[in-house]
């Protein structure tokens, strides 16, 4: 069925359920209606933390924010975290198979995930293998946030490294306002199936409590490519769980919160066996088997805040995270203490002052490998110094001061060290509010940020091998191998080929410094426009260098060949590129009527590399590769509460083709023409939910990749998976 027949379908099956009951006037339907009829907040009712940790209307914070709420996360189909994240403006969003994603905000989209901080309730979700962010594994469930926001552009002075093009806060509802006696169970195509259990009370007249288990189990990707016919078995199980507490008493809050993931991956892989291990019995150049890559997190935290009559405040968090995984890849496990305590001074006479501290210990260790596995795994990561104590102490101050009645100043800065490069670093702020009138705001800022340094970049080898017997010819001149018979080789031989990639200490630290100036309009609750425009430096971009490599012979090797030559070659990451992005971004939300809303946002980006050292020279591929991105990214939201038992959404996503300059394209030419474009993305995303009573169940059913069956999110280079369509149906019922 294609895209313009399904569209017409969903909606008439909308009008067919809910019109047996329009002309009903009961009062049956009073409840629900007002659970349904979610008007949109104003902009200055609308409080936001992330920008500078204090509770600020929206309206009013010099900086490009915007806002995910339970609502549109409820009506968008996603059914993960990086899924809603398509609804924010500025993010490239990409989804590599049915579990892997990137996301990147300003600037290119890459898999270390480590310009954009993510936290949960304050709480950074690092991870620090690479200072970045594993989206299948955000312990967090969907159903208890009661919003996201979304900060473009740097906020290191407040939250430190990371915060370099932008902040995610994920802000999950507190035990009061958790879900209830809520059960939910679903299911798919694609083996996709997902239970949940929901609860929350009170425990005292000052204390609540809340919590949650789930469970999700779906293939782990969508392709329906028939090289995969024989991999259709494997599975994804992922299982998390929550836990909060809150108390609140006059001035005093004090929250609790406990939880975990768990995922276990099904996966096929390999060992290779070489004949010169074992010529006499050699067979097989590889053993085939399947397997299951497991990674869990485990979390506790505490967080106290207390409010003076005078307007300050005092808090304090405490996180202890537990991460590991056996992946080849990320084979490490990871536990994590986090502090932090601010002070706000709240006065009439020179603005607000926050001043803080925060202090990260964490304590690595990496798995280690023999020389065996390290040749005879398809890729592997690999360290010297297997354990490492990673500290990190930060101090910060930001004041926002009242120049006038219409005019706000915002001057920050934070000092860290780190003790893996054992240097000092500063991540300052300027930036202005001016109140134009009573709905409208202009805005500008500046700020540097930095990229948290890690010891995958700075310690680790990553490691890929290739095997094959009789499969090469020898050139004992120069060294090298080819695929047939040339002058002056000899053979056939078998080939060991191990590839390196070698991290460095000589790395400086990534930094971004950003110029930006916005504006925001509303009218009270029924539109809003926010705009914004940017320009920032990224300095001490990473490339590999390519240092050459050693060949190693042996007279052994398998029946049909005359020896075995191992080519063991480096490469390792080096700092000369920086890159120059500009763009800008705008939303727009409106509210017609009360039971329709429309979101809307458009994003822009270019970028503009530069080259400095010995990797550079004639080669321009380096810097062609940074600039090769999509330019042009747009989101439609409609939200409409067409009777009060029956709501319908859908969620429009375009992401623009790259234009890789032809140079680019020529150097990968024997790949096909489409190896290196980052191909055009629209996907269509629909949901209807129906619920005659709120004591009655309700039911929801979704369609995911309308009309966009088996599309590639990424060029050909990476090897993506192609992104299926998914239907799936919910079943949700609160008991209480």
């Amino acid at each position: 069925m294609s895209m313009l027949s399904r569209a017409p379908f969903l909606y008439a099956l909308c009008i067919s359920l809910s019109s047996p009951v329009i002309a009903n006037t009961d009062n049956e339907f009073d409840d629900l209606d007002a659970l349904l009829n979610m008007p949109l907040e104003s902009l200055a009712d609308t409080k936001v933390v992330t920008a500078t940790k204090t509770s600020l209307s929206l309206s009013d914070v010099p900086a490009s924010v915007h806002v995910i709420t339970s609502k549109e996360i409820e009506r968008s189909s996603a059914r993960s975290i990086a899924d809603v994240l398509i609804l924010a403006p500025g993010l490239h969003v990409t989804k590599f198979s049915d579990y892997d994603w990137t996301v990147s905000a300003r600037s290119k989209n890459q898999g270390e995930n480590n310009t954009l901080l993510v936290m949960i309730d304050g709480r950074s979700a690092v991870n620090p293998m690479y200072s970045g962010v594993n989206w299948d594994t955000l312990p967090v469930s969907l159903d208890s946030i009661d919003r996201i926001e979304v900060v473009l552009g740097p906020v290191g002075t407040m939250w430190g490294g990371n915060a370099v093009n932008g902040v995610v806060n994920i802000i999950t509802k507190d035990a009061e306002s958790a879900p209830k006696a809520q059960l939910s169970a679903s299911t798919g195509n694609f083996d996709y199936k997902e239970f949940k259990a929901h609860h929350s009370g009170q425990i005292s007249e000052n204390t609540h409590l809340s919590g949650y288990i789930e469970s999700l189990q779906h293939s782990p990707f969508t392709d329906t490519n028939k090289h995969f016919e024989d991999l259709r078995h494997l599975k994804v199980l992922t299982e998390r769980f929550g836990m909060r507490a809150d108390y609140q008493n006059l001035q005093n809050t004090v929250s609790v919160q406990f939880g975990g993931i768990q995922s276990r991956e099904d996966y096929q892989w390999l060992t290779y066996t070489p004949a010169f291990l074992e010529p006499a019995t050699h067979k097989n150049d590889y053993d085939i088997f399947f397997t299951e890559m497991n990674s869990q997190e485990l979390f506790a935290g505490f967080q106290y805040l207390h409010e003076k009559l005078d307007g300050d405040q005092w808090e304090n968090q405490v996180w202890v995270t537990h991460s590991e995984s056996d992946s080849t890849n990320e084979p490490a496990s990871f536990t994590r203490i986090d502090l932090d305590t601010r002070y706000t001074f709240n006065t009439q006479d020179w603005g607000i002052l926050t001043v803080g501290a925060n202090a990260r210990i964490i304590d690595e260790e990496y798995a280690q490998f023999s020389e065996k596995e390290q040749y005879f795994s398809p890729y592997i990561r690999t360290i010297d110094d297997h354990k490492f104590l990673n500290q990190s102490y930060g101090f910060y101050a930001n004041w926002a001061i009242d120049v006038t009645d219409s005019t706000e100043i915002t001057l920050g800065n934070r000092i860290q060290y780190a003790n893996i490069t054992e240097e000092w670093y500063s991540q300052p702020q300027v930036r202005a509010l001016q109140k134009l009138t009573d709905n409208q705001r202009l805005w500008m800022g500046w700020g540097r940020a930095v990229i948290t340094p890690s010891r995958l970049e700075l310690d680790t080898q990553f490691q890929e091998n290739y095997s094959c017997s009789s499969c090469g010819y020898y050139d004992p001149a120069t060294g090298s191998v080819y695929d047939k018979p040339v002058n002056g080789t000899i053979g056939p031989v078998d080939y060991l080929q191990a590839y390196k990639y070698l991290g460095n200490r000589e790395l400086e630290m990534e930094s971004v410094d950003t110029y930006e100036i916005g504006y925001r309009y509303w009218q009270d609750n029924q539109f809003q426009l926010s705009m914004s425009l940017f320009y920032s430096q990224h300095d001490n971009v990473r490339a590999y260098k390519n240092l050459g490599g050693y060949v190693y012979t042996s007279s052994a090797g398998s029946n049909t060949s005359i020896g075995t030559v191992i080519h063991d070659m480096y490469a390792q990451l080096i700092d000369p590129l920086s890159q120059e992005t500009m763009g800008g971004e705008i939303s727009a939300q409106w509210q017609p009527i009360d039971v329709l809303q429309i979101n809307a946002n458009y994003s822009y980006k270019t970028i503009e590399g530069d080259c400095n050292g010995s990797i550079c020279g004639s080669n321009e591929l380096p810097i062609l590769d940074l600039e090769n991105t999509p330019h042009h990214y747009a989101t439609l939201h409609v939200m409409w509460d067409i009777h009060p038992t029956v709501w319908v959404s859908s969620v429009v996503n375009y992401v623009s083709a790259s234009e890789p300059d032809e140079a680019l394209i020529q150097a990968y030419q024997s790949y096909g023409d489409d190896y290196t474009i980052w191909p055009e993305v629209v996907t269509i995303d629909m949901s209807i939910n129906w619920q005659h009573k709120p004591t009655w169940p309700s039911i929801k059913v979704s369609a995911e990749n309308l009309g966009s069956d088996q599309l590639k999110e990424y060029p050909e280079q990476f090897g993506p998976f192609a992104n299926g369509t998914q239907y799936y149906a919910e079943l949700s019922w609160n008991f209480i």
